[in-house]
């Protein structure tokens, strides 16, 4: 509809002039897809984060930095406080190049750049119900204490993704024995749950496995 009314109302523009002659990797006018934010590969170095798109179809910053993480009083995490829905980008390349994607020696506790400068992020297709749980979801586990195993940068992503209907991980599969199908000689049932990864990298690379329709980003 958007390209129909552009071509008839001004025949001399480009119908992709919104998006400078780059719709697939620019914009996305029906408010659906997500970015996944990967930094480091570096053991001692890496990040998960998330852009998600808002009601109004801009891209925001999602990151849980591992706030609540201090030894011997002194903080050691990614950031003394997390980052939820933060900026307005059109699209998610004006956010990889904006000077808000800054990583120094000194941007840990400056709330104008996300102290990372991420390289890479990998976009997956969703719909606005979608994004809309994972808008709630982060929040919500952004509130969370933080742990490096179990509840980290990189789980958070995973369930955020996972109870919207992401393919994030491969299952675990279980046995588990109801007592009274013992009795009756039936066989135990089989359960599934996601094998999260802690290591945010490792669940970066999972998340393109396991949806290689989406759309490889880099700085």
């Amino acid at each position: 509809m958007l390209f129909s009314f552009i071509s008839n109302a001004y025949p001399p523009l480009s119908p992709y002039s919104y998006c400078g002659g780059d719709p697939v990797n620019c914009i996305d006018p029906t408010g659906e897809d997500i970015v996944v934010l990967n930094f480091g590969h570096d053991i001692m170095h890496q990040h998960l984060a998330m852009l998600i798109q808002n009601k109004d179809g801009k891209w925001q910053y999602y990151s849980v930095n591992g706030d609540n993480v201090y030894i011997s009083g002194e903080h050691k995490g990614g950031r003394p406080f997390n980052d939820i829905a933060v900026g307005s980008w059109d699209f998610p390349q004006e956010f990889f190049n904006s000077p808000y994607n800054v990583r120094t020696d000194n941007s840990k506790n400056d709330k104008s750049v996300n102290h990372f400068g991420f390289q890479e992020g990998y976009r997956i297709s969703t719909s606005p119900e979608q994004d809309a749980s994972m808008r709630k979801d982060f929040k919500e586990e952004s509130k969370k204490k933080y742990t490096p195993l179990g509840n980290n940068c990189a789980t958070v992503v995973q369930k955020v993704m996972f109870n919207a209907g992401i393919q994030v991980a491969s299952p675990v599969y279980e046995k588990i024995s109801i007592p009274e199908n013992i009795f009756l000689g039936e066989p135990a049932y089989e359960i599934v749950r996601p094998n999260f990864n802690n290591i945010p990298s490792i669940a970066f690379e999972s998340f393109m496995n396991l949806n290689p329709g989406g759309i490889y980003y880099y700085r």
